[in-house]
């Protein structure tokens, strides 16, 4: 879903508050994520919000804090606090996230300093593939430390779901390829575009963290399937780049 009126209404406060807690060292807010991009599930999803500021040394952080606890504690709202040079160097170092942030927001209030941001291919290819491994391993671990039940197999399957879809989402967008609105639709056009089968992503695809929880012997299946996919993929991005 889109923000609603009782959501725009409390980024408007918020703004609001973030501004007279922070006055002149506040350059710029802006909304990302799934709120912007119509992927956003009330109650599940949180609200994700970069915030520019020209000093995050300690002083000037604790100037926000009962701001931001507050909105994390009512509403979810997750901060990304950073500075004008961080941004410039996380281009590098999270390209994933950087590029997500720049082609995907809405800005709030002021300069959030994304404008003329470059993504270096290389990185971005370095850091998709430690994503989808780093994803990999992490389900590796929880199959064996939970002794694979089954439901701590779906809760880790499906949570891990929108890190992938982002982690595509950018490699499609540095492409140049249109971007499906959907979760599903778009994981299915990243598969096809690294070469990998209908067949091998499209159940998977479908699965949201709304759902109800398969039976046992079905879960255990589709973790392991999703264990493969998340190899060929790397495999894919490794083998073609982005």
């Amino acid at each position: 879903m889109a923000t609603t009126p009782a959501l725009d209404e409390m980024l408007e406060r918020l703004v609001g508050r973030l501004r007279e807690a922070a006055g002149g060292n506040l350059l710029g807010v802006a909304l990302y994520g799934g709120l912007v991009k119509g992927r956003y599930t009330p109650g599940i999803s949180d609200v994700n919000l970069l915030v520019v500021l020209a000093d995050v040394r300690f002083p000037a952080l604790s100037a926000l804090a009962p701001v931001l606890t507050g909105a994390l504690r009512d509403s979810s709202v997750i901060p990304f606090l950073t500075t004008p040079q961080d941004l410039r160097d996380a281009a590098s170092l999270f390209p994933v996230k950087i590029l997500d942030i720049q082609t995907s927001h809405r800005v709030l209030w002021g300069d959030p300093h994304l404008a003329g941001l470059t993504i270096d291919p290389a990185a971005l290819r370095l850091r998709t593939l430690q994503e989808l491994k780093n994803l990999e391993m992490r389900l590796r671990l929880r199959l064996v430390e939970r002794s694979a039940e089954a439901g701590a197999l779906w809760r880790g399957l499906v949570s891990s779901l929108p890190k992938v879809a982002v982690t595509l989402e950018s490699v499609l967008r540095f492409r140049g390829i249109d971007v499906p609105a959907d979760r599903p639709g778009l994981l299915r056009r990243a598969a096809a575009e690294l070469g990998v089968p209908e067949e091998r992503i499209g159940h998977l695809a479908d699965l949201h963290r709304v759902d109800q929880r398969p039976e046992d012997g079905a879960v255990r299946r589709l973790y392991g399937e999703y264990l493969d996919l998340l190899a060929e993929l790397g495999g894919r991005v490794a083998a073609g780049g982005v």
